[in-house]
């Protein structure tokens, strides 16, 4: 059983820790503050100062949003922002405050910034709302993937009809010069990829055949299909082949 005096030894151990680090954060930052903006020796510094905070595990986890469908990719992309901002706005540090208290509260900006970003875009079906669709509801959930293609499409081909695009969009799918498409997949099966269902769905196939082709549900194949062709490393993919 733990003593009173124990769990006061463990918050005072856990106190001296925090203010061990808060000093070799400073030390890093008042270091990078004495350097040139731009400087190699300046960039050298803030790596270190980066990496010690990523080591840090004391970045703020915002465990009350984690149940958001795209938590991981918005608190990602909070983190690559708030590391770029502290590494531009380094000079802007105010002693005052701990370093983790200032680099948690940029973090909790861009992090709301980023979550509105997602939150104005296009909604996507999760794959428990997608799953706990019914047969008469299947005419809905074709609806929305209709939808997600019109999208990909306006991005990739644009609204023409011209079969010289659509023939070199389903050229370039199965090709996947990169091999992108195809390594991504449900589970394990590999079979059910990405470049197969955009070449079944450029040739008109239904979804209820592409299931019954691939193996797997419609709403599993929908998570698939529409959580990828959204993302900025498809879109971006497909503009330099086709551009």
């Amino acid at each position: 059983m733990m003593t009173t005096n124990d769990q006061t030894f463990e918050v005072e151990q856990e106190i001296s820790m925090d203010d061990v680090l808060d000093l070799q954060l400073r030390q890093l930052v008042c270091e990078a503050q004495q350097y040139p903006a731009k400087s190699v020796e300046r960039r050298k510094v803030l790596n270190k100062l980066i990496t010690k905070i990523q080591q840090s595990k004391k970045l703020k986890r915002f465990t009350q949003w984690q149940n958001l469908p795209d938590f991981e990719d918005i608190y990602h992309e909070a983190k690559a922002i708030t590391y770029l901002e502290i590494c531009k706005n380094i000079d802007n540090y105010h002693p005052e405050y701990k370093v983790m208290a200032w680099v948690n509260q940029i973090l909790n900006w861009r992090f709301q910034d980023v979550s509105r970003a997602y939150r104005n875009q296009p909604r996507i079906l999760s794959l428990d709302e997608l799953d706990s669709c019914k047969s008469d509801s299947d005419k809905s959930t074709s609806k929305e993937l209709s939808r997600v293609e019109k999208e990909l499409k306006d991005k990739l081909v644009s609204e023409s009809e011209n079969e010289f695009e659509v023939s070199a969009v389903r050229n370039f799918v199965k090709n996947d010069p990169q091999a992108i498409l195809q390594k991504i997949y449900i589970g394990e099966d590999k079979n059910a990829n990405l470049q197969k269902v955009i070449l079944m769905r450029l040739d008109n196939e239904k979804w209820e055949d592409i299931s019954q082709k691939l193996g797997h549900s419609i709403s599993r194949l929908s998570e698939l299909y529409q959580r990828n062709i959204k993302k900025r490393k498809i879109i971006d993919y497909f503009r330099k082949y086709l551009q």
